[in-house]
């Protein structure tokens, strides 16, 4: 199987998680500096309002480039022995998990995966966990289904019967 990318409807997910991000971000910033650089006597209201303003313009620009990159960036592919998951924005994350060391596989769906109808795909091995996000519900339920009968079918024939 090609590498997969994402379905459209990963967008506005994307949009609404780099708006929490710069949310909190924001909020977590100016608190810092009001609460602990403003009693300085370097620091003017002025100031203040110029690192407020810098601080807000930098998450703006987080909540519209950084999903656009994510989207770009995010693929998948389940080979016949692997599965691979590219993933990142400054720093490129390849997750390869070997089919063979599958332990459990869930399919997660927050509030905001629901409203938009996507799920994740969760793999555990014994040493990791590795997660294909933003899928559509349908897709996620037909790779949980071809997982789980791959690893089905390979324990059969090293076991040699059905019992499986």
């Amino acid at each position: 199987m090609d590498y997969q990318n994402l379905s459209k409807k990963a967008r506005p997910v994307l949009f609404i998680t780099a708006a929490l991000q710069s949310i909190l971000f924001c909020a977590v910033l100016l608190c810092g500096v009001y609460f602990i650089a403003i009693p300085s006597y370097y620091l003017t209201e002025a100031v203040f309002a110029m690192i407020a303003g810098v601080i807000v313009l930098l998450a703006v620009i987080w909540m519209i480039v950084s999903p656009l990159v994510r989207f770009r960036r995010y693929r998948y592919r389940i080979a016949e022995d692997r599965i691979e998951i590219t993933e990142g924005i400054f720093f490129i994350r390849n997750t390869m998990v070997p089919i063979d060391r599958i332990h459990q596989i869930d399919i997660v769906r927050g509030p905001v995966d629901r409203h938009f109808g996507l799920a994740k795909v969760t793999v555990t091995t014994a040493g990791a966990t590795a997660t294909m996000r933003f899928l559509e519900i349908e897709k996620a339920q037909c790779i949980s289904d071809t997982l789980n009968s791959i690893i089905t079918t390979r324990l059969r024939s090293r076991r040699g019967d059905d019992n499986v």
